[in-house]
């Protein structure tokens, strides 16, 4: 899937409270740069971060789970790398949904508080940015801020380290049946966010 320049595309990073209008500017093969409407200070973005970029194309809305690869503040762009594709009519569960979620891990009762970011979650699992190294097998707790605060307890079944992060595959592990259904709201709110957005940006 290759975006044409001039796509109108809407852009999330955890440091926003809302989605971005942007139009691309370049694009070649899973590398886009995307200009933002408004200005990009309001974003506090680091090279690595998990992105989320949101586009339609022959009526369908395609969310995509990317990795900023740089931004330049002089032209209000981002480059980012798209890792992963979603459409917002896939309503299996268990599909990991693009996102960029600031998020709190902390081991046992320890208080101490290592800052991840949550790239996609699915109802069973999440993958996780940190600078922080978990061993595997580790249980986690974490705090997912999205405007509520989603409690999780993971473990870590999955490891790898790039340039920037730890990326962490972690399989959800549920306690009680508030969790799930609270996660699942979410996640729909998320697509019908995404499709409105998509449609207004289109019609103005």
């Amino acid at each position: 899937m290759e975006l044409k320049t001039g796509a109108l595309v809407s852009i999330r990073h955890f440091s926003g409270t809302k989605l971005f209008k942007s139009l691309v500017t370049e694009s070649s093969g899973d590398t886009v740069c995307v200009k933002l409407v408004e200005d990009i200070a309001l974003l506090n973005c680091s090279i690595g971060d998990p992105i989320v970029l949101g586009h339609e194309q022959k009526d369908e809305i395609y969310i995509s789970s990317c990795t900023l690869l740089g931004m330049d503040k002089s032209k209000n762009t981002l480059k980012v790398k798209i890792d992963s594709f979603e459409k917002t009519t896939n309503k299996r569960l268990f599909v990991r949904f693009p996102v960029s979620i600031y998020a709190e891990a902390t081991i046992g009762q320890s208080k101490t508080k290592n800052l991840a970011m949550v790239k996609n979650i699915s109802f069973n699992g999440m993958m996780v940015h940190s600078k922080h190294e978990f061993p595997l097998y580790q249980e986690l707790n974490f705090d997912l801020h999205v405007g509520i605060t989603i409690k999780l307890k993971a473990v870590v079944i999955r490891k790898t380290k790039d340039t920037h992060n730890y990326e962490y595959g972690l399989k959800i592990i549920y306690t009680d049946v508030h969790t799930p259904n609270l996660l699942k709201k979410y996640l729909l709110l998320l697509k019908k966010e995404q499709e409105e957005f998509l449609k207004k940006f289109k019609e103005n």
